[in-house]
């Protein structure tokens, strides 16, 4: 019987979404020796990412909604929806998914998505590292970085993760970093996927008070750094490489001599910040109109550029 050669056959299923990939491990064991190896693996997140249709890309969000019987119970969801469906459809349909751990009456978070991995944090509580299209997911060992006391000292310490891969090491990552103003220090810690366990890191930058949401991008994990309690005429981004575990700094632009906050987004595949800048209404602090900043070149602060300014209407803020 003629075989088509293994190159070829790689290219061909390359193509394919995951949930048809994991039908064709039942044609033969050879195909389900293929797929399911990390080089097949590489090769289909590879073709999956210059899919300009972006036929194998979905969109999960977080979603609130109030309860029939009280505006003060909330009800905790995810969405999805399909990403071509956007570009194509004049209605888009999304549904609701059913993630590990689901408890509508606990908040959930997405900490990050990389490769189709999701990290989800649980009401403050719980990690986890999901596969929704495989639909298996990891539990995460307790970072102990949250604090479990009842003081009023306890409650304003916040901990921030990232999630993100670390290509030199082709291991999944996750950073905690314990942010407070209080008495207690900062720590930070990383959680390595292929080892299943946190370490402590020992040099740490100087941080006043991280702030979702964290960006993954070239390796590094990036955060702004609010330096004076979300309002302020300045402030840090700062980063970790995966690889090196190393701290670094994005240089940015000029924002002005306002009172502004700041927000990491990505646009594309680029870093961006969303300005928003403060003003005085009646004894209110408001804001009063946004600018978004794209870096159109990783580490060239010259290549920040202006995209778009929005204003806001009074009422809405």
């Amino acid at each position: 019987m003629y075989t088509l050669p293994t190159d070829l056959i790689v290219d061909i299923l390359s193509r394919f979404s995951v949930k048809t990939l994991l039908k064709f491990r039942c044609v033969s064991k050879s195909w389900c020796t293929l797929i399911r190896s990390p080089e097949f693996v590489k090769t289909h997140l590879s073709v999956a990412a210059k899919n300009k249709d972006h036929t194998h890309h979905r969109l999960v969000w977080t979603e609130n909604r109030d309860l029939l019987t009280s505006r003060d119970i909330k009800q905790h969801v995810l969405r999805e929806c399909s990403v071509s469906s956007l570009h194509n459809d004049s209605v888009v349909e999304s549904l609701d998914l059913n993630y590990p751990l689901k408890n509508p009456e606990l908040r959930v978070c997405i900490v990050g998505s990389v490769n189709g991995l999701i990290c989800l944090d649980i009401e403050d509580n719980d990690l986890v590292l999901w596969n929704p299209t495989l639909r298996v997911y990891r539990k995460l060992p307790d970072s102990r970085l949250r604090l479990s006391g009842g003081s009023r000292l306890d409650r304003i310490t916040s901990v921030m993760y990232g999630f993100g891969y670390d290509e030199f090491s082709d291991d999944y990552k996750v950073v905690g970093v314990r942010c407070s103003c209080t008495r207690y220090p900062l720590e930070v810690k990383i959680y390595s996927l292929k080892n299943n366990s946190w370490r402590t890191k020992g040099d740490i930058l100087e941080v006043v008070q991280l702030t979702k949401p964290c960006k993954f991008l070239n390796g590094k994990l990036h955060w702004v750094n609010d330096m004076n309690g979300g309002f302020r005429n300045y402030g840090n981004i700062i980063s970790i490489d995966l690889a090196d575990e190393r701290w670094g700094k994005v240089e940015q632009p000029d924002y002005g001599k306002k009172n502004f906050s700041l927000k990491l987004e990505m646009l594309g595949s680029d870093l961006s910040v969303f300005c928003n800048y403060k003003t005085m209404s009646r004894n209110f602090m408001t804001t009063s109109h946004a600018d978004m900043w794209v870096l159109k070149e990783y580490g060239v602060k010259e290549s920040w550029t202006k995209t778009y300014s929005i204003k806001y209407s009074p009422n809405v803020f």
